[in-house]
């Protein structure tokens, strides 16, 4: 059986642009986004099927300027089959340790973590999140300082699982985890089996804020800045007193307008981090 074929469109783009170039990719269609510091970068993954939409892609790149924002390049269009991915996966995904407590591999690594080491098994997938991205990475370090034994959680954005499975794996009762993209969800359902937790991480395909149900100790939401903006009066409906609300993905420009979007949501600011270019800050409901 031949490999499922896939569009891979990359633009060269400036770190103001990437929200913008997201939101024109996901428009179309594509399976998650991935965001590359060197040079700055932005993929998107579409379905062979929905090829004849790339040449309306293109327009709206070229409709950005009228908007203030900078020029990107002409996307840089080429097809991809699944096993491709895994072959470039196993090839750059090692084995890494992430703050004090996490260890993070591949479930083809041979490695052995260490004692009082958390180990997390991933199979990426065509899904994004092993946590060697700033994002994802600051994401753990502040889960491990500020969950607690006992949180429920909701991950919104959960791609391959990885924060979710980190947050049982540190002691959370359970977690709901949710993803725009069908092929995450499979990937993070597939991870949380793994990694032997799937009875406490329901994972669903959804929209967001819309998708979870109840109220929660701990979100985390690592989701650009564009969504953090404008869903910023979502987090307080779901969180309880004293809650914990975890952002990451936003560019450092992007920080500000984040952040008084949050405050004036009515969230108190309890700690942000900065690696690179890219922000991860807690949010405490009072």
């Amino acid at each position: 059986m031949s490999s499922l074929l896939w569009i891979r469109l990359r633009v060269e783009a400036p770190p103001p642009a990437w929200d913008a170039v997201a939101a024109a990719l996901e428009r179309i269609g594509c399976q998650g986004v991935e965001l590359l510091d060197a040079p700055p970068a932005v993929v998107g993954y579409l379905p062979k099927e929905r090829e004849s939409l790339v040449e309306s892609f293109k327009q709206r790149l070229q409709e950005f300027p009228q908007f203030g924002l900078p020029p990107v390049s002409e996307p840089e269009v080429t097809e991809v089959e699944s096993d491709t991915w895994q072959r470039a996966w196993k090839r750059f995904f090692r084995s890494r340790k992430i703050g004090e407590r996490i260890r993070v591999q591949p479930s083809w690594s041979a490695k052995r973590p260490q004692a009082g080491e958390i180990l997390i098994l991933l199979d990426p997938g065509m899904a994004f999140g092993t946590g060697s991205h700033p994002t994802t990475a600051l994401c753990l370090e502040l889960m491990q300082q500020y969950l607690k034994p006992g949180d429920r959680v909701a991950d919104l954005g959960c791609g391959t699982g990885i924060l979710s499975i980190a947050a049982v794996r540190l002691g959370a009762s359970e977690a709901q985890a949710v993803d725009s993209d069908p092929l995450s969800v499979l990937v993070a359902n597939e991870n949380t089996e793994r990694n032997e937790v799937a009875a406490k991480i329901a994972v669903r395909e959804g929209d967001g804020w819309n998708a979870i149900e109840g109220s929660f100790d701990f979100i985390v939401c690592n989701i650009l800045s564009s969504f953090l903006i404008q869903t910023a009066s979502q987090p307080s409906r779901f969180l309880k007193p004293n809650g914990y609300y975890l952002v990451s993905g936003v560019i450092g420009r992007n920080w500000r307008s984040v952040a008084r979007s949050l405050e004036a949501a009515g969230l108190h600011p309890v700690e942000r981090r900065k690696r690179r270019q890219w922000v991860a800050a807690i949010y405490q409901k009072p």
